[in-house]
């Protein structure tokens, strides 16, 4: 018999404040983020935080962990569940990254681009390991447009190296995200998608026509 279980209040507590803080990182920057901010928004008091966290640098790991699961469950392993052929897989992906984006910028007016991206971005010099969790987030994503390549190439649609191809995919993921932001721009985001749709040998495939099915 499986037996249930469910969060603690102290784990529900952690997930709170961590959910919190990737909020505001996101919207701020990790450093125009006070601990009494998030201590703020999370409406707990500052000795809560520091119960769970060792310090801020602490709460951003757990922050960019957190933002990589979501981005994993949501939007990666999601489409690779519900669709089957590699270029459904691919536009799914896009199309979920592109709606997120849209979602943003039509809810605050501006693109806040990719959480992970963001932080790491930030952080890398001074905190070396979050620049490491992202690599290993990147490394999960990649793994699964290697996953999509090698499906293209049994279909014939890609002569290729399927590793070489997802390391290409990745880096024009990468380049969508930053695009889009600077640009304010989601759809910057459907323009990488179609190029990489094209990459793969599926240049006739268009992402919003796949949108229904991610």
């Amino acid at each position: 018999m499986n037996i249930q279980t469910f969060p603690t209040k102290g784990e529900r507590t952690r997930a709170h404040i961590i959910a919190s803080a990737a909020s505001l990182f996101w919207r701020k920057s990790f450093n125009g983020v006070s601990v009494d901010d998030i201590a703020a928004e999370a409406q707990v008091n500052k000795a809560t935080i520091y119960r769970y966290f060792a310090d801020k640098a602490d709460l951003a790991l757990a922050v960019i962990r957190h933002q990589g699961v979501l981005s994993m469950e949501h939007v990666f392993e999601a489409s690779m569940a519900a669709n089957t052929g590699p270029e459904r897989r691919l536009a799914a992906i896009y199309a979920k990254a592109y709606h997120v984006h849209a979602q943003t910028k039509s809810e605050t007016g501006d693109l806040l681009g990719c959480p992970v991206i963001g932080l790491a971005l930030e952080l890398s010099f001074e905190m070396p390991h979050i620049r490491e969790e992202a690599h290993r987030i990147f490394s999960q994503v990649e793994a699964y447009l290697v996953e999509i390549a090698e499906q293209a190439s049994a279909q014939g649609r890609y002569a290729g190296s399927p590793d070489e191809l997802g390391a290409t995919l990745m880096q024009l993921m990468h380049g969508a995200f930053a695009s889009a932001r600077i640009a304010s721009d989601p759809t910057r985001i459907l323009d990488a998608g179609h190029a990489s749709l094209a990459l793969l040998g599926y240049p006739e495939t268009r992402i919003i026509q796949q949108e229904q099915m991610a």
